[in-house]
């Protein structure tokens, strides 16, 4: 299947809900839903510490070292997800493939395969 509009060619496509069915829903692994908070967090601590470091003395002990553990799940998190990634796109191709109706979001287009 093309994941393209047939009308503008664009990439961003959406599912189209159909009533009265139920759709298989892909299974997002628990170290992906893990993993995206943790990475925010560490973005977060991180741009902390820089301001901290060019307003102030420095960044304390204590948030280095919660930078430290945060960047650690985020590794390990990232190592679980890099596992769980080959069921994670098969599930995901499940469901792509069995929406029948889709829509385009630049284009509002709707097409059924």
């Amino acid at each position: 299947m093309q994941y393209r509009c047939p009308k503008c060619q664009s990439p961003k496509i959406m599912p189209v809900a159909q009533a009265g069915q139920t759709t298989p829903r892909p299974v997002v692994p628990k170290s992906l839903v893990m993993l995206i908070p943790a990475v925010f967090v560490l973005l977060l601590l991180v741009l902390i510490s820089i301001a901290m470091w060019i307003f102030g003395d420095g960044a304390g002990t204590t948030l280095q070292s919660i930078t430290v553990a945060v960047f650690v799940l985020c590794v390990i998190a990232g190592f679980l997800f890099y596992r769980d990634l080959p069921d994670f796109k098969i599930s995901m191709q499940a469901f792509m493939q069995s929406q029948k109706k889709w829509k385009c979001r630049e284009c509002a287009h709707e097409w059924e395969v």
